[in-house]
């Protein structure tokens, strides 16, 4: 049998799911929208910065909408009583986990952006896939770092 007092007081990971990935969602597109007219750009510079821009927010827009899936079919799981209350705390656990691993590869993309722009010497094309790069991951570094205040506060109120 449930304890509902002990899930009033749990984080519910999957609700601040499809709180938060609706926002990674309207960067993505954005990101593809910004991407496609850049893309068509006679600068270099600008179709270097508008091939990064497309390609992460495609790659970010299958992540929000495979995520928001998920946290839609774990919820419904999770009323119906298929998902225990220590699987979803296993699962958030997890989640933070990711979030971490995640961090620490945005600065790895943050370096490779600057180490491209550095290397470029001269081409265009390439310092705006390097600022692409250093726009993107720098916008995930924020959004992961903001996901773990968010879920950490959350779950510390609780």
């Amino acid at each position: 049998m449930r304890n509902y007092k002990e899930e009033q007081d749990q984080f519910d990971l999957y609700a601040f799911q499809r709180r938060t990935l609706p926002v990674l969602l309207g960067w993505a597109a954005g990101s593809m929208v910004a991407g496609l007219f850049w893309w068509r750009s006679s600068r270099s510079w600008l179709r270097g910065l508008g091939s990064q821009f497309f390609g992460w927010g495609l790659i970010d827009g299958l992540i929000a909408l495979f995520g928001l899936r998920s946290a839609t079919a774990n919820a419904a799981k999770y009323d119906q009583g298929e998902i225990s209350s220590s699987e979803m705390q296993t699962q958030t656990e997890r989640f933070e986990r990711i979030l971490w691993v995640n961090t620490g590869l945005d600065i790895g993309y943050l370096l490779f952006g600057g180490w491209i722009i550095n290397r470029a010497s001269g081409n265009d094309h390439r310092r705006g896939l390097g600022w692409g790069i250093i726009l993107q991951g720098g916008f995930l570094f924020i959004w992961d770092l903001l996901l773990l205040i968010f879920q950490k506060s959350n779950q510390n109120a609780r």
